[in-house]
């Protein structure tokens, strides 16, 4: 950076009084300065004082065109600009210019300034349609790099026409940009009555507080079968059932002789779990021989005969 100096006047009681003193030649003095009471030394105008306002020049210029590309100039310089193939090729000289963008910016275009290629930003971002422009004068810096374009530290109205959220479904008390640079307030709110146990594992939704999420605890029991047995009953445990079977076992019949006596009799079953026994009937003409039947357990059935008999029985089982 430049460095400026304040320059400092010399004050003095008699300014422009001097001492003439013979050198002993004719007609040849010395002349010193008379001048009273200093008031104030000033700044010297010799060697060292020049020399330093000449190193001061000398920063300032390097600052302002590093690469020397610029053959001392610091003003912003014309730059020309043509695209071809998606290149834009800059041609000139000096660490400031400018040029008149030829054609619009498409996606993967690139520059070159004078040959070499090089990276173009604007502000933190690579440039892009936004800074690029047909028919637009562009400032921007080279430092030999890269290029750096005036602009950016923002969103472009193009960019934020591509955001297409509205109010009515952005939450309430939330701002945001969309569609322009005007800031909006969403005005959406979320109403429930949503509770664990109305929902499968899993699965999570809002409460009537429209802020807290509920997780589902509802057990998915898809797929699951279940089994009855004949005259009984099955506790489903709780879940959710989509397609699920519960099916039924199913009656067997087989037919067998025993030897009754007369009074009570007892006979035991081990082909299966009894639910059934049914009277069919004996070797005599008359049937009275079998007085009652039926089941004690799923293995055994009794019979009351008035007389000893082989009997036929049908039973019934699972």
């Amino acid at each position: 950076m430049y460095e400026k100096k304040t320059w400092v006047n010399r004050q003095s009681e008699h300014p422009a009084r001097r001492k003439l003193t013979p050198t002993g030649n004719d007609g040849e003095y010395d002349v010193s300065r008379s001048e009273g009471i200093i008031m104030e030394d000033g700044d010297a105008f010799d060697a060292d004082t020049m020399n330093d306002l000449e190193r001061r020049v000398a920063a300032g210029f390097t600052e302002l065109d590093p690469t020397g590309a610029g053959g001392g100039e610091v003003t912003v310089q014309p730059y020309t600009c043509e695209k071809k193939n998606g290149v834009y090729a800059l041609v000139g000289n000096g660490a400031v210019g400018r040029c008149k963008i030829p054609a619009s910016w498409a996606a993967g275009d690139s520059f070159t300034v004078n040959g070499a290629v090089v990276p173009a930003y604007c502000g933190a971002d690579a440039v892009d349609g936004d800074t690029i422009v047909k028919g637009r004068w562009v400032l921007f810096f080279y430092d030999g790099t890269q290029l750096n374009f005036n602009g950016g530290g923002g969103l472009s109205t193009t960019k934020l026409a591509l955001a297409t959220a509205t109010e009515d479904n952005v939450l309430a008390g939330n701002k945001f940009y969309a569609g322009g640079k005007t800031i909006k307030e969403g005005t959406l709110t979320l109403t429930g009555n949503v509770t664990a146990d109305k929902m499968l594992e899993g699965s999570s939704g809002y409460a009537n507080d429209a802020h807290s999420i509920v997780a589902g605890n509802i057990p998915d029991k898809t797929g699951q079968t279940y089994t009855l047995s004949p005259g009984g009953k099955v506790q489903l445990p709780r879940g959710f059932y989509n397609g699920n079977e519960i099916s039924a076992k199913g009656i067997k019949t087989t037919e067998v002789w025993q030897s009754c006596h007369g009074g009570q009799n007892l006979f035991g079953f081990s082909g299966g779990t009894l639910v059934g026994v049914q009277y069919a009937g004996s070797q005599y003409a008359s049937d009275n021989i079998l007085q009652g039947a039926g089941i004690n357990s799923g293995s055994q059935y009794w019979a009351q005969c008035a007389s000893d008999a082989s009997v036929r029985f049908v039973l019934a089982y699972y």
